[in-house]
């Protein structure tokens, strides 16, 4: 199976995914609370779209002919209604073109990348296959840990993106190429969503670089499409504790596959060494008995459960792929496991301590003072207006 389906592949375009679908999610949510929930401010825009289609305001179907009636006056009910819904569909169908196109590019140049590798650099691999495997595994165990600490961020996404792109409606800047204007609803999409890509075309490509050629399309698509749908079952039905719930288990399921990914690299550079001393395979048909591994530093071995065995392995190749299993440890591959989730420990507490979530060794960061005065000035607020009454 995972000659067909590369887990890691998934999880990595997975989560790329829900980030982008997140945001798009919020631009969907802020069109409607502009246009349903800001009088003044959709009038406006659809004043606006109304002189982009040559037509004056004043002219309108079922408005008033004069130019000076103030906004409020300016539709008739049913017509700021149906100009309201017509006003809604076009911005989205801004959004999901913007979004569309950032997708296509950011698929165009990550198909680009991985045939050019798989098709001019095969005789590389073949030559230390191993030694490759290793410094894949490694890789992609670095950058599956930037990205399942990262991850549990995401709840807060939301929230971050509201306030940029109501700036954005005000007229100010928001960032690199997002300015405020009518083209907001594309640009912003288009950014979001080809940075998002680019990201995941990168940790593929470290990724897939250890991985079957094979492995890949299957694995991309699948995490793509996961992706959108749960991007919009949180738009559309998660609370934040929800959403809070689903990325600390998503940033479990990711780290398993770092720590396994981190300890497979070890036992390939390891394998890598052993090949070496013997100046050849050990054992190409990928058997399990003596012989086929190095009893150097050995913690256990069966002659069973082989992810490498070409007869009865298939079964084992999945639980490989998720959580780093193999048949034989040494005490680098389990020691490595272990230290992988001791970082992944220590810089979540970290991270914590700087944001201001808790205290470390009875020290306080900045944040965290900030939020104790902010804190104390506002149970003060509370206890005089008590007081008050």
């Amino acid at each position: 199976m995972v000659n067909v389906f590369s887990v890691p592949i998934f999880f990595i375009v997975f989560r790329e995914t829900l980030e982008a679908s997140i945001i798009v999610s919020v631009l969907l949510s802020l069109v409607e609370q502009i246009v349903h929930e800001d009088t003044s401010r959709a009038v406006s825009l659809i004043t606006d779209e109304k002189r982009e289609d040559g037509r004056p305001p004043e002219l309108a179907v079922g408005e008033p002919g004069s130019p000076e009636v103030s906004p409020p006056e300016l539709l008739s009910e049913q017509d700021a209604l149906l100009a309201k819904k017509r006003l809604i569909k076009k911005m989205r169908i801004q959004i999901f073109a913007g979004s569309g196109l950032g997708l296509f590019i950011a698929l165009a140049i990550g198909a680009a990348f991985i045939a050019v590798w798989f098709t001019k650099a095969s005789d590389l691999w073949a030559k230390s296959e191993e030694l490759w495997e290793g410094i894949f595994s490694l890789v992609a165990a670095v950058i599956i840990f930037i990205m399942g600490v990262t991850m549990l961020k995401m709840d807060r996404a939301k929230a971050k993106w509201r306030v940029k792109l109501q700036r954005a409606f005000e007229g100010k800047h928001v960032g690199a190429g997002a300015n405020a204007g009518r083209w907001v609803l594309f640009v912003l999409p288009l950014i979001t969503v080809l940075r998002e890509g680019m990201e995941a075309v990168v940790f593929v490509g470290g990724v897939s670089l250890g991985q079957s050629a094979r492995s890949i399309p299957l694995a991309a698509v699948v995490g793509l499409i996961c992706g959108v749908v749960c991007g919009f079952l949180i738009y559309a039905f998660a609370s934040r504790t929800t959403i809070t719930i689903f990325l600390v288990v998503m940033t479990n399921l990711i780290l398993l596959i770092g720590a396994g990914l981190f300890s497979k690299a070890i036992g390939d550079f390891q394998e890598n060494a052993f090949n070496d001393l013997l100046g050849a395979d050990v054992d190409d048909t990928g058997g399990d008995g003596p012989g086929s591994y190095d009893v150097r530093g050995n913690v256990w071995h069966i002659d069973c459960c082989n992810p490498e065995n070409n007869f009865d392995g298939d079964g084992w190749n999945i639980f490989n792929a998720i959580f780093g299993w193999t048949n034989s440890a040494s005490i680098g591959t389990v020691l490595g496991y272990v230290f992988y989730w001791v970082a992944a420990v220590a810089v979540l507490i970290y991270l914590k301590f700087v944001e201001g979530r808790t205290k470390l060794l009875g020290r306080e960061s900045a944040a965290g003072v900030r939020r104790r005065q902010r804190a104390a000035l506002q149970h003060d607020s509370e206890g005089g207006s008590v007081d008050k009454e």
